[in-house]
């Protein structure tokens, strides 16, 4: 239940957020929502490859390349190993900076705070830090779409996580990746 009120919040507080960007054209840029099925992948011996759903909230910001995320996600069929779902969801925010913006493909980096399940059971949820990598593949570029779906887009993110798990994980354990579509849903451009 605790993760259902703080989704909720978490929801409230990016549409909020998107709202007061939309009313000002100083620091805060218009916001972007995009949803982004698609899989994820943990690089720990023994993991499996899980659907994950997300939603982002995009707002850049008046620094040069720099935007703001807030996510949420979660995989809805994982297995918890004990016969319920694994899919508690999580919700990720802080800065992403683009490195290279070419006209097919873009890399980011990013540098984000996760607030999602813990990987022990000390605790329901837990705070993390973790780094990533993005690379996206515009293929709506590629396929001169117009409209919205000129934004339409494969990507690639391959995550460390820096702090918040457990003492002694190793390296290959702090990795995931995750891949799918970035389907643009606003604001819908004619």
């Amino acid at each position: 239940m605790k993760w259902m009120s703080g989704s909720l919040a978490t929801a409230a507080l990016m549409v909020g957020g998107a709202s007061v960007a939309t009313a000002q054209d100083g620091f805060f840029k218009a916001p972007v929502v995009v949803a982004q099925p698609g899989i994820i992948r943990s690089f720990s011996e023994g993991a499996s490859t899980e659907s994950n759903a997300r939603f982002v909230t995009a707002i850049p910001l008046s620094i040069d390349r720099t935007t703001l995320v807030g996510i949420i996600q979660w995989t809805p069929f994982a297995d918890n190993g004990a016969g319920g779902k694994a899919n508690a969801p999580a919700f990720v925010y802080g800065p992403v900076v683009n490195l290279l913006d070419e006209k097919y493909w873009s890399f980011d980096i990013d540098g984000l705070f996760a607030y999602g399940p813990a990987a022990t059971g000390k605790s329901d949820y837990t705070h993390k830090f973790l780094v990533e990598g993005d690379f996206f593949l515009k293929l709506g570029k590629m396929m001169n779409a117009k409209s919205q779906w000129n934004d339409l887009s494969a990507f690639a993110m391959l995550a460390y996580v820096v702090s918040g798990l457990p003492d002694g994980v190793e390296s290959r354990d702090r990795m995931v990746l995750l891949s799918g579509l970035s389907l643009p849903l606003a604001p819908w451009k004619k």
